[in-house]
């Protein structure tokens, strides 16, 4: 017979502060939603994660139809926004709508929203919760999911991959282009930056002048470095994290008060699968050299996830 272990009460507190608030929501919550594809932003000191709603029913990606926003001003105690953005409501919209980003410019905070999974639109607001307006009419562009950065100097770009868009070379790969001004055009051709093949997931993050690139690849996701953000190609520096449970990898990664994050979704929580996760969080360390130290996946001390089935692993 196993013996029961207690843990003092200081203990138990203390690896509460270990490990994140995972997952952010609760099915416990009264206003929880599955929320996936999370996209993390810092605005006016804090901390907005841009969410694809899944369903309660969902069975595959196709039910997904608007968006949600979480914010928290010091990592623990989370405002649930709700549906922010219903993108069907445009007439020019429809379709499966997954990963979307956020970027701001110029007094406008600016959504990047996928359409019929590639086309992506974008809507518009003055604050980063919205309420949101079209500044489209119709698509500025087709990748599979969008991310964009406002760099240093004003310049923006856009990234994706070419999943399920046929763009250049054959094969899958991260892809990056410069957005005009207005941010709702592109200033010139999509640019292969990878050699190597990846799936979906890109997102992009720059610290101390380096530029981070990542993106799943098989049942992880890996990341690239360079100096500048159109490279070719940057340099591959292996895996930033293995696959996370009972899901599609993809996450994005922000600093906040001096301690950087990694933000992702898993399916192994609140009654979810791999159609129906939960958005969480976990800290990042880099190395001396800049490189990232693998991510570690954690759940809050009290939640305790549901047992992978056989055909999850």
């Amino acid at each position: 017979m196993k013996k029961r272990i207690f843990l003092p009460i200081f203990l138990l507190t203390l690896s509460k502060l270990l490990c994140a608030q995972n997952p952010i929501l609760w099915d416990t919550n009264s206003d929880f939603a599955y929320t996936a594809f999370p996209a993390a932003e810092v605005y006016n000191d804090k901390v907005y994660v841009y969410c694809s709603r899944n369903q309660p029913d969902a069975t595959n990606y196709g039910t997904m139809k608007d968006y949600v926003v979480l914010e928290t001003e010091d990592m623990i105690n989370w405002v649930n926004h709700g549906v922010v953005l219903k993108p069907r409501e445009y007439a020019w919209a429809d379709g499966q709508m997954n990963a979307a980003d956020v970027a701001y410019k110029d007094g406008w905070y600016y959504f990047y929203f996928p359409y019929d999974k590639t086309h992506i639109g974008v809507a518009k607001s003055r604050n980063p919760e919205g309420p949101w307006e079209a500044a489209v009419t119709n698509k500025i562009t087709s990748i599979f999911d969008p991310t964009v950065i406002v760099d240093d100097d004003g310049q923006a770009y856009i990234y994706g991959n070419d999943h399920k868009v046929d763009i250049g070379e054959p094969g899958t790969y991260i892809m990056g282009a410069k957005l005009k001004d207005n941010m709702t055009e592109l200033d010139g051709d999509w640019v292969r930056l990878s050699e190597k093949v990846v799936k979906e997931g890109t997102h992009v993050f720059k610290r101390n002048g380096i530029y981070y690139f990542h993106a799943s690849v098989g049942p992880n996701t890996e990341y690239w470095m360079a100096d500048n953000p159109l490279p070719q190609y940057a340099t591959f520096k292996g895996v930033l994290a293995e696959n996370s449970p009972d899901s599609p990898n993809h996450a994005s990664v922000i600093e906040f008060k001096g301690q950087w994050y990694f933000f992702y979704h898993r399916g192994d929580v609140n009654n979810g699968s791999f159609f129906r996760q939960s958005t969480c969080f976990e800290k990042m360390t880099f190395n001396p050299d800049g490189t990232i130290q693998p991510i570690v996946y954690t759940l809050d001390p009290d939640y305790k996830a549901k047992p992978l089935s056989i055909t999850d692993k």
